[in-house]
């Protein structure tokens, strides 16, 4: 167990200074009243109002088009799950965030969004949690991602994750490996529509690697609770990071929280790489 920690502290200061490193800072890209388009020369993505994340592209390589939190609160009349997803219309977490702030901090950038979770459907409308989501984007290519849950009200759920889709073309062939104590897994990622190369990763993780052609696609997660790496379609294999207390058929209680933080390191060349 002491090496799994060592290692992580090391991960963690190569994270770090690796986004030290480039001199280019990440600015605004594009911009209008209800999103963003973050990033570099090198990379960029774009950050709605809803908290919704998608176009995460590496120059013309696209290796994720959503981020989006996936929740399935228990209607209590009824007993159902109620499919509530951000950015998804009459389908999302509740009314659209009143604030949307995007701003430049020296050579980051950081996107911050306050909400209101509530739905007619549960307890007349009455809110049921508060979501603060914070996005940091450093110039290497590191993306933080945070959403911290400040509970209400007690409330039932059917699940409750943040899903990162990844584009299986964009790993294929790749060799992973993925810290998830006390074991290490790995293998090679296949972008056949039939595989399921990730199937392994079923658990507590903390760090997940991906090695294609000498750049490394890197997962840190700092908090969450389970998580999975299922094929979704196709053309994607979707990190599955579930919210802390909500469980399977779980409840959580008001006066609680419950973070999801994770770092995204995409593969951007650094600076000093011939």
């Amino acid at each position: 167990m002491m090496r799994m920690r060592t290692a992580a502290v090391m991960l963690a200061t190569l994270l770090i200074a690796a986004a030290s490193m480039s001199a280019e800072e990440v600015r605004i890209l594009e911009s209008a009243e209800d999103w963003a388009v973050v990033g570099t020369d090198d990379f960029s993505l774009r950050i709605d109002r809803t908290g919704a994340i998608g176009k995460v592209m590496v120059g013309e390589t696209e290796y994720s088009w959503l981020i989006r939190l996936y929740t399935t609160p228990v209607v209590p009349e009824t007993g159902e799950g109620l499919r509530a997803v951000q950015g998804e219309g009459g389908r999302s977490l509740g009314p659209p965030p009143e604030q949307f702030l995007v701003e430049q901090r020296g050579e980051i950038v950081c996107a911050i969004i306050r909400q209101v979770a509530a739905r007619d459907e549960i307890y007349q409308g009455e809110p049921l949690y508060n979501l603060t989501q914070i996005v940091t984007i450093h110039p290497s290519g590191l993306v933080n991602l945070r959403y911290e849950f400040d509970w209400l009200r007690l409330l039932d759920f059917k699940g409750a994750s943040l899903i990162m889709a990844l584009r299986a073309a964009a790993l294929d062939g790749c060799r992973w490996w993925a810290e998830m104590p006390p074991d290490r897994l790995g293998g090679i990622i296949s972008a056949a529509p039939e595989a399921r190369s990730l199937d392994a990763i079923k658990g507590p993780m903390r760090t997940f690697v991906a090695r294609c052609e000498g750049e490394e696609l890197h997962l840190w997660v700092n908090e969450s609770g389970r998580v999975t790496a299922p094929r979704w379609n196709p053309d994607d294999y979707a990190f599955t990071l579930q919210v802390p207390h909500t469980g399977h058929e779980g409840s959580v209680y008001a006066g609680l929280q419950s973070v999801i933080d994770v770092d995204l390191k995409l593969p951007v060349p650094r600076e000093d790489e011939p």
